[in-house]
């Protein structure tokens, strides 16, 4: 494979390009994520756990308080690499056109590359979108694909992976407050804060406005109603100093023709509001960026190379090939993994 330094499109023209497609608002873990690029394709990083210690009064003249230190957690992730292209079945058949009749005009060729990269560059934020959904359904990324198979466990403690003793979806026995309540007084004492915000998907919301408990807290026993607004719900929660509910998260991605959830119906994740407290996307050096750099064709340095890349390349062989290509080395981090507790409820 040979990067085309002369196609219509250059190397750093078809990069800045993928660096500025927008994050689709449907891909709101991955939007609301800070992005941290990285030279070093290891990301160290270290887990404070604070505490909540106090000074100590004392008698004019006595003892001052020593105080101890918060521990810490060395933890060290290798970054992988993620790539998408595509064959050139718009840019080939336009060159073949242009070279039969003799045209030069290359306006067409570039847009069917733009709009190549566009398209592979999506497929790369919808990757790292499931990623994050990964993670954040058990504190790991689990991968198993292409012929890569390994695991980063960022560390959540196990006591906040917990799961509902009766299923939400028995709406009349179960009860979904009392267990939240438990839950977040656990968040608290491991954090020294509470969580801000849960999310899940519709399913679970819809099972909450039914709830029995639910419905009685807010209206009493007495009443007979059957269900209760999200305004209501959230105003309940909010009341009762407990993480209120984000509109209902429904991403799904395709994977090799699949229709794949990216959070698990069943699951309910509480963070803090600020998920930039819970952890980032890292962007490292991809083995194409370091070509571009070392090729002293392109503008690229090495403080520009962290990051997603584009390219058009060449492969020769039997059929040649020639083709748009667009490679990043990014995965989510839990750099603080004591942040997120996730529940199983249905």
């Amino acid at each position: 494979m040979a990067i085309f330094f002369d196609a219509p499109v250059e190397p750093d023209d078809l990069t800045t390009f993928v660096r500025e497609v927008p994050t689709p608002s449907t891909l709101a873990l991955l939007g609301a994520f800070p992005i941290q690029e990285e030279d070093d394709n290891t990301v160290d990083f270290a887990e404070i756990v604070r505490t909540n210690r106090t000074a100590r009064y004392r008698s004019f003249d006595g003892r001052v308080h020593v105080s101890e230190r918060d521990t810490a957690s060395e933890k060290r992730v290798r970054l992988l690499p993620l790539s998408s292209s595509i064959g050139m079945g718009e840019y080939e058949r336009l060159q073949q056109e242009f070279a039969r009749t003799g045209g030069t005009r290359t306006q067409a060729l570039e847009r069917a590359i733009y709009n190549d990269a566009e398209r592979l560059t999506r497929e790369v934020q919808a990757r790292l979108e499931q990623a994050w959904g990964d993670v954040l359904t058990d504190g790991k990324l689990t991968i198993s694909e292409n012929g890569y198979a390994g695991e980063a466990d960022f560390g959540v403690p196990a006591n906040q992976l917990v799961s509902a003793a009766t299923a939400w979806s028995d709406t009349a026995a179960s009860t979904p407050l009392t267990n939240i309540q438990s839950w977040v007084d656990v968040y608290t004492a491991n954090n020294g804060v509470a969580p801000e915000t849960m999310r899940t998907s519709l399913a679970v919301i819809r099972l909450l406005q039914r709830n029995k408990e639910v419905i009685d807290a807010i209206y009493g026993s007495t009443q007979g109603r059957t269900r209760v607004s999200v305004n209501e719900l959230n105003a309940l929660l909010a009341d009762e100093g407990l993480p209120t509910l984000l509109a209902p998260y429904e991403t799904k991605v395709d994977v090799d023709g699949t229709t794949v959830r990216v959070l698990p119906e069943d699951r309910v994740v509480f963070t803090p509001a600020d998920l930039s407290e819970l952890g980032y996307t890292a962007m490292g050096v991809s083995a194409t960026a370091l070509e571009l750099v070392n090729s002293g064709k392109v503008d690229l340095s090495f403080e520009d190379a962290p990051g997603i890349v584009g390219v058009v390349v060449k492969e020769d062989g039997v059929p040649f090939r020639q083709y748009t290509y667009v490679d990043a080395v990014a995965m989510p981090i839990l750099a603080n993994a004591r942040r997120l507790m996730v529940a199983d409820v249905k």
